[in-house]
C-alpha cells in the first residue's frame, strides 16, 4: 500500500498492510530543532541548519531523507503563520541556547537580557510574549498564572474579532503546497489547521488559566459564549481552509488544549460536557460537512472520562494516549473505545523509556503497545507528543524500525 491508502484505511477502523507510522507529520509529533540535528549528525545526513517552522515548541521541518529512513507516512500541510504570529519567510540565521545554529522567520525578533541572560520575543508594541532561560529549549508564555484580583471579562463579539483570519496569500500558499504533496508523493497529508481558536497569547478571551478554571464554575454563561464564539471564528476560518485544502488531506487538527494531568482531568466530566463539547460538535460537523478529512484532537494527560464526550461530539481521533497517566492504559481504552475513536501516538513513553531506555526496551515497548492499539485498525504509531531534546537518536530509530517491522498485519 502506498502511505497514503494506509493511513485511509487506519482512520476508518479497518486494518492495512502495517500500522501507518507518523514522524513529524503534525505539530504534536514532530521533532524539537537540537534533537533533529543530533538526528541529522547521528545518521550522518546534512540537516543543518534547520528551519524551525513552528515556533513555540521549535519544531524543524524535517528533510526527506530523514522522512524515508524513519518510515514515516504522514506529511503536514505547515500553516504559514504559527504561535507567535510570525510569517514563515525570509528565513534567518540564529544560534540557539544549544549553540546550534537553525533558520526562524526573518520578522523573529528575540531580545537579551545581558544581567539574567533570558531571551524575550516582544511584539510589535514592545510587550514581551515569551521568554527562554539560558541552555533552554523552548520559548515559554510571559504571564502570570496566579487567581487575579479581579476577573476583566470581554464582550464575546469583541473577542472574536481578535481572532485572525486567514490571508489569501497564505491560503493560496497552502493549497499550492498540498496540491504539489498530493499529486507528487504517495503520503497521508495532514492539515495542520488551529486557526482561530484563542488569540496569539494562547489565552482564553485574554484571561490566564487560573481565572478561566475558576469562570468555568462561577460562570459557565460567560466561558460557553467565549468558546461559542470562538468557534464560529474557527468556522469562518475553515470554511477558507477547506476550499483552499480539504479535497488533498486526509486529516485536520482542530484542537490543542489539554484538558487532563498525569492524574485525572483537570476539569470534571460534566463541565466538559456542558460547555467545552457542544462548540467541538459545532466545528466538527462543519468538517465533516464540508469534506472527507477526520478532525485530529490533542489533549495529554488522563483523559479518560472525557473521551465519551469526545466521541459523541464526533471527535474521529485522538492523540497523543499518555498511557503512563491515570486511567490511560491502552488494552482497556482499545477495548472500550477502539471502534468508535481513532487512537494516534502512545508508541513509547517520553518520559521514561524514550530518554532514558535501551533501544532493545524502545522495542519491546513499540511492540507492546501496537500489540494493544492496533488491531482491527484505528491505530497510527507515533510517539507520546513531540520528540525532545536528549532522547537518544538510536532510541528514535529502534522506535521506528520496531513500528516498521511489528506493525504488519496480522497483529501478533
Amino acid at each position: 500500500m502506498t502511505s497514503r491508502e494506509r493511513v485511509r484505511k487506519a482512520i476508518n477502523h479497518e486494518e492495512p498492510d502495517r500500522v501507518p507510522i507518523d514522524i513529524g507529520g503534525t505539530k504534536v509529533t514532530g521533532i524539537h530543532m537540537d534533537e533533529y540535528i543530533e538526528l541529522g549528525r547521528h545518521l550522518g545526513i546534512d540537516v543543518e541548519p534547520p528551519k524551525v517552522y513552528e515556533q513555540f515548541v521549535m519544531l524543524a521541518r524535517m528533510d526527506e531523507t530523514v522522512r524515508q529512513r524513519l518510515h514515516a507516512d504522514v506529511l503536514e500541510i505547515e500553516n504559514p503563520v504559527e504561535t507567535w504570529g510570525y510569517h514563515n519567510s525570509g528565513w534567518k540565521a540564529w544560534v540557539d541556547g544549544k549553540a546550534n545554529a537553525v533558520l526562524v522567520p526573518g520578522a523573529f525578533t528575540v531580545e537579551k537580557d545581558e544581567e539574567t541572560k533570558y531571551s524575550f520575543i516582544m511584539d510589535g508594541e514592545g510587550n514581551i510574549l515569551a521568554h527562554m532561560p539560558p541552555d533552554g529549549l523552548y520559548f515559554e508564555r510571559y504571564c502570570s498564572t496566579q487567581l487575579s484580583d479581579e476577573i476583566h471579562k470581554i464582550d464575546p463579539e469583541e473577542w472574536k474579532k481578535t481572532l485572525p483570519l486567514y490571508a489569501d496569500e497564505d491560503l493560496r500558499a497552502m493549497e499550492r503546497a498540498a496540491k504539489f504533496y498530493y499529486e507528487n508523493t504517495e503520503y497521508s497529508l495532514h492539515g495542520g489547521f488551529l486557526k482561530g481558536k484563542m488569540g496569539s497569547s494562547g489565552m482564553f478571551a485574554g484571561l490566564n488559566i487560573s481565572d478561566w478554571m475558576t469562570l468555568l464554575i462561577l460562570d459557565p454563561d460567560y466561558t460557553s459564549s467565549i468558546l461559542r464564539a470562538s468557534a464560529e471564528r474557527a468556522i469562518e476560518n475553515l470554511e477558507m481552509y477547506l476550499q483552499a485544502v480539504g479535497k488533498y488531506i486526509d486529516t485536520i487538527f482542530v484542537c490543542g488544549t489539554d484538558f487532563g494531568s498525569q492524574r485525572s482531568e483537570m476539569i470534571s466530566p460534566a463541565v466538559f460536557e456542558k460547555i467545552h463539547a457542544p462548540n467541538m460538535k459545532l466545528m466538527n460537523d462543519y468538517v465533516h460537512r464540508n469534506s472527507n478529512a477526520k478532525t485530529l484532537y490533542h489533549s495529554c494527560g488522563s483523559i479518560r472520562n472525557l473521551i465519551p464526550h469526545y466521541i459523541a461530539a464526533g471527535v474521529d481521533i485522538i492523540n497523543p494516549v499518555q498511557a503512563e497517566a491515570a486511567g490511560m492504559d491502552p488494552i482497556q481504552l482499545k477495548e472500550d473505545f477502539g471502534d468508535e475513536i481513532v487512537f494516534w501516538g502512545g508508541a513509547v513513553d517520553p518520559q521514561s523509556v524514550f530518554p532514558n531506555g535501551s533501544p532493545r526496551q524502545v522495542r519491546e515497548q513499540v511492540k507492546e503497545r501496537i500489540g494493544a492499539l492496533a488491531k482491527g485498525g484505528g491505530y497510527v504509531c507515533a510517539s507520546i507528543h513531540n520528540i525532545q531534546y536528549e532522547v537518544p537518536p538510536g532510541n528514535i530509530l529502534a522506535f521506528a524500525d520496531a513500528a516498521f517491522e511489528y506493525g504488519r498485519y496480522p497483529i501478533q
